[in-house]
């Protein structure tokens, strides 16, 4: 008889290894989020031009997902919808937010890029082969009573994409972004602990993550990555949210962004951050990439005139192309090329500017501003047309600095708007300033009203 009791015990306690339990949650978590150049003293348009610059890496990476999705048709988990050969990609690890959270027991503190275009959770641990430069001390997972290698058989395991079983019964995986930033490592379960925004710890969970001993590429002021994909891997698939929101402060404003998860109450827009209408749009799905978040764009208004593109231009294609995604992770706004074109010409006939000679690839699309506006910061802004983005049943007016950027030493205005390189379109987090965003999984919505973030 304690022999079966005993064995009884082991297999409980084997299948409660295998597969990660998330705490029972409830109710609403408020976070702060940090923007990565926080604190670097820098203008709102050196700001802005760093924030380019990964975006170029950002467009690249999403690029290369979409393509992949069409060539390949991979839904995401499963080797066999893969080319023979191919390697997944996933969008750039070089990532615009950072929430504070804690690992193990007892918590080690870690700072973690927030990333609504991919699904893992991982962070570097220590003793760590080939590790990034971060700003945190590595996550030791010999010091935390909590760490438990996840078995072959947990059902996370199976959803890496590239996972294997090198030692006896432990998931190891390989994960790839798609600006190169690789990571690898064992899978495991461990207790994540998130801090609120008061400084309190609003939420203790067992999450399955990656501990990552191999880690090449990029972290931007990180020690990891949360994702907040669509996906089994992230974390709002495995705690099961079905609404997170957040509001993003202008990066030169010095206060900081705040992200909600949880069950979020109707009430989410009925605080005192509210400052105009709540608008609703419907979330779309792809099969082929499944981790991100669609929205239907019919079209766009400069000025008084709303430009003559087909809706096909921004069509989700049954084989993963098109689309357009709505990201936390790029600052511009991506179009794709024949897209672009239209608007910069809509811009350029009502601005009447030239266009601004030896600028580089980081500066996006600028215009010469007329020497009498060329003054010190203080200067009045040179009048630009409005710009709406109309999505299904919604209407996104536009504030003029989220989608200008007005840089006085140099005598410039530019449009925060880039080329996409394909055929998909990404609404970026410079559109999304002082914006409550409300993404509701239950009832497949994304909606969006002006805040005071």
């Amino acid at each position: 008889m304690q022999q079966r009791l005993v064995a009884l015990l082991l297999l409980v306690a084997s299948v409660a290894c295998a597969f990660p339990v998330a705490s029972a949650f409830g109710g609403d978590v408020r976070v702060a989020l940090k923007h990565v150049d926080a604190g670097k003293q820098l203008s709102r348009p050196e700001l802005i031009r760093r924030a380019m610059r990964r975006s170029k890496a950002r467009a690249a990476a999403l690029s290369a997902v979409r393509s992949r999705g069409r060539s390949a048709r991979f839904s995401g988990g499963s080797d066999q919808q893969q080319a023979p050969g191919a390697t997944p990609v996933r969008p750039s690890g070089d990532l615009e937010y950072v929430v504070d959270l804690a690992i193990g027991t007892p918590p080690q503190r870690v700072s973690a890029l927030l990333d609504t275009g991919s699904d893992l959770i991982w962070t570097q641990c220590a003793p760590c082969a080939n590790c990034l430069a971060q700003p945190d001390p590595l996550f030791v997972p010999a010091e935390s009573a909590s760490y438990e290698p996840m078995r072959c058989a947990g059902p996370l395991c199976s959803d890496i994409l590239h996972h294997s079983c090198m030692r006896p019964d432990t998931c190891t995986y390989r994960y790839n972004y798609g600006d190169g930033t690789t990571t690898m490592g064992v899978y495991a379960t461990e207790r994540f602990t998130f801090t609120s925004s008061s400084g309190d710890d609003a939420l203790s969970v067992l999450l399955g993550f990656g501990c990552g001993s191999m880690n090449v590429g990029s972290l931007n002021n990180g020690s990891g990555i949360v994702g907040f994909g669509r996906n089994p891997l992230s974390l709002v698939s495995q705690l099961s949210i079905r609404r997170f929101s957040y509001c993003l402060t202008p990066y030169a404003s010095g206060r900081r962004s705040t992200l909600l998860f949880g069950s979020v109450a109707d009430g989410v827009y009925g605080d005192d951050t509210a400052a105009g209408p709540v608008q609703t749009t419907p979330l779309l799905q792809s099969p082929q990439n499944p981790t991100f978040y669609y929205v239907h764009l019919a079209g766009l208004t400069v000025g008084a005139r709303r430009l003559r593109i087909p809706e096909s231009a921004f069509a989700l294609q049954p084989d993963g192309s098109g689309g357009v995604i709505v990201d936390s992770g790029t600052a511009l706004t991506l179009l794709p090329a024949a897209v672009l074109v239209e608007v910069v010409r809509a811009f350029q006939v009502q601005l009447r500017l030239p266009f601004a000679n030896g600028s580089s690839p980081d500066d996006g699309v600028c215009f010469v501003v007329p020497a009498a506006w060329r003054r010190a910061s203080s200067a009045p802004q040179v009048p630009v047309p409005r710009m709406v983005l109309h999505f299904q049943g919604a209407d996104l007016d536009l504030p003029r600095r989220n989608y200008v950027l007005d840089d006085h030493r140099r005598g410039r205005l530019c449009l925060l708007l880039a080329d996409s390189g394909d055929d998909g379109s990404t609404i970026g987090n410079l559109v999304q300033q002082d914006m409550r965003v409300l993404y509701d999984l239950e009832a497949e919505t994304l909606s969006f009203a002006p805040a005071q973030c």
